[in-house]
């Protein structure tokens, strides 16, 4: 993202080079309890209590976990769907990577999670529901 590169294209990666690099990359943004052993993948699932602090990974925005996803799917691209190690290794990264993004969004307080931002102004809802909304998710800043 420093140099402000294009998102469609996929960057070279040498994926024998990129795996350690991204382990290592995901294993600092983890909260401290995660990355007791650092020679184990993926890291720890044991929560040490219901509600725990994500920290850097509960960011939001171009920096944020946007990155992560976007790491991904260049790691995706350069093993392709196959059956070999380099291949085995990415789906642990995305089984670990969906583990850590369904105990945050569990983690959530009522209303933190929407489907669409409220309408501004409640009476002009009628010309609203006419025009099409772009279909996101809206997660607002968790602290």
């Amino acid at each position: 993202m420093k140099r402000h590169r294009k998102i469609k294209t996929v960057p070279p990666v040498n994926i024998s080079e990129f795996q350690p690099m991204w382990h290592a990359w995901w294993l600092a943004m983890q909260p401290d309890w995660r990355q007791k052993d650092k020679a184990s993948w993926p890291p720890s699932r044991a929560l040490p209590s219901p509600n725990v602090d994500w920290g850097r990974l509960s960011r939001v925005g171009p920096n944020g976990f946007f990155l992560v996803m976007l790491t991904l799917a260049w790691w995706a691209e350069t093993v392709g769907k196959s059956t070999t190690p380099r291949y085995a290794e990415f789906e642990v990264a995305i089984k670990d990577v969906h583990w850590v993004l369904s105990e945050m969004i569990e983690q959530l307080p009522a209303g933190q999670l929407s489907a669409k931002r409220p309408s501004p102004d409640s009476e002009n809802d009628e010309e609203m529901a006419e025009k099409p909304r772009p279909k996101r998710c809206v997660l607002t800043h968790m602290a």
